[in-house]
C-alpha cells in the first residue's frame, strides 16, 4: 500500500507539474526565437574565443604535424615542434598544402574551420558547449576530434567520410559495424572503398612512407595517457557493445560513443568527440517538443469544454 500510495503522489505530481508546463506562453515562433537568438549569442561567443585562440599559444598537434618533414615525416622534426605525425602518409593530402602558411596563419585557420564545424553539430548549444574544457582543450591543441565526430554524422549519408578515421587514428574504423550489422553492405562498400582509392593514391606516391607507418604501428604498444589509465584493449568490449547495440536499435548517438571509445589513446581532449551527439540530441528535443505541443492543445481544449460546461450549467 506504501509502494502505491508513493507512486500515486509521484503520478500526482508529474500531472500538476505538466499542467503547469501547458500554462507556459510558449508558442512555436517563440521557441524559433529562442533558438535563433541561442544561435546567434553561440556564434558571437566563438569569433570572441577564435580571436582570443588566435593571439593565445600555436596548436601544438596541427602544429607537430606541420613541422614534421614530409619526406620523413616518422623520424625527423623540425621547427621546433614535437613530431607528432602518426597518422598515415595519407595525412599529408591534408596538412602538405597547409605548410604554405606560417604557424600562426595556420592555427588561426585550423581554428575557424572546428569552430565552424563545432557550430554546425551544436546549433542552439554552441554557446554552453565552448565552455566545456575537453571542446575548449581540443580548441587550443588543434586536433581532429570534432572532425571525426563530423565524419560520423554525415557518414550516414556520405560514408566516404569514414576515409578520416581509417586513414588517421584508425581504430575508430571499427565504427563500420554499424553498417555491417545493420547489412547496409553499399555504405560499407563505399566506406572501404573510398579509403583504399586514398590510400593507393598515397601509395603509389609515396610507399617507403607506408612500410615505415605500418613499422611505427606494429613497434608500439597502445599508448596510455594519464591520468586516464584506459588502454584501447580495455575499451575495445565497451566501444564494441555500443557500436553494435547502437546499430540493432538505430540509435545513431550510441556510434558517436562507440567511436569515442575506440579511440586509440583517450585523455581529457577525447571527450570532445561526443559533440557528435548533440544533432541527435536536438533531433530528439524537437520531437519531444511537438508532442509536448500537441499534447497543450488537446488539454487547451479540454479546458474550453470544461469551462463552456460549467458556463452552460450557470445558465442553467
Amino acid at each position: 500500500m506504501t509502494s502505491l500510495a508513493g507512486a500515486m503522489q509521484e503520478s500526482s505530481t508529474a500531472r500538476r507539474l505538466l499542467d503547469w508546463s501547458f500554462r507556459l506562453p510558449l508558442t512555436p515562433n517563440r521557441a524559433h526565437a529562442l533558438r535563433d537568438g541561442l544561435v546567434l549569442a553561440g556564434v558571437i561567443l566563438a569569433v570572441v574565443d577564435w580571436w582570443w585562440l588566435a593571439h593565445g599559444a600555436p596548436p601544438v598537434d596541427a602544429g607537430g604535424w606541420w613541422a614534421a618533414n614530409p619526406l620523413h615525416p616518422y623520424v625527423d622534426v623540425h621547427g621546433g615542434l614535437e613530431n607528432k605525425f602518426m597518422y598515415s602518409p595519407a595525412w599529408e593530402f591534408v596538412i602538405g598544402p597547409l605548410r604554405n602558411l606560417d604557424l600562426a596563419a595556420l592555427g588561426a585557420l585550423w581554428r575557424a574551420v572546428q569552430l565552424v564545424v563545432l557550430a554546425y553539430l551544436a546549433g542552439p548549444f554552441l554557446a554552453p558547449i565552448l565552455f566545456l574544457v575537453p571542446v575548449q582543450s581540443e580548441l587550443t591543441v588543434g586536433n581532429i576530434q570534432i572532425f571525426l565526430a563530423l565524419a560520423v554524422v554525415l557518414g550516414f549519408r556520405y560514408p566516404a567520410t569514414w576515409a578520416l578515421m581509417l586513414l588517421t587514428k584508425a581504430t575508430p574504423g571499427l565504427g563500420l559495424l554499424w553498417f555491417a550489422v545493420r547489412r547496409e553492405w553499399r555504405a560499407l562498400f563505399i566506406a572501404l572503398g573510398a579509403t583504399a582509392l586514398i590510400a593507393g593514391v598515397s601509395y603509389l606516391m609515396h610507399p617507403n612512407l607506408w612500410r615505415d607507418w605500418l613499422v611505427l604501428l606494429t613497434s608500439n604498444g597502445t599508448p596510455v595517457a594519464p591520468p586516464y589509465f584506459l588502454s584501447f584493449w580495455v575499451r575495445l568490449p565497451f566501444a564494441l557493445v555500443a557500436i553494435v547495440a547502437g546499430a540493432r536499435a538505430n540509435q545513431r548517438w550510441a556510434l558517436v560513443v562507440g567511436v569515442t571509445l575506440a579511440l586509440p589513446v583517450v585523455y581529457w581532449v577525447s571527450a570532445s568527440l561526443l559533440v557528435g551527439v548533440l544533432p541527435y540530441l536536438r533531433d530528439a528535443l524537437g520531437r519531444a517538443l511537438g508532442r509536448w505541443y500537441l499534447a497543450r492543445a488537446t488539454w487547451q481544449g479540454r479546458q474550453a469544454m470544461g469551462v463552456r460546461a460549467a458556463q452552460a450549467a450557470v445558465t442553467e
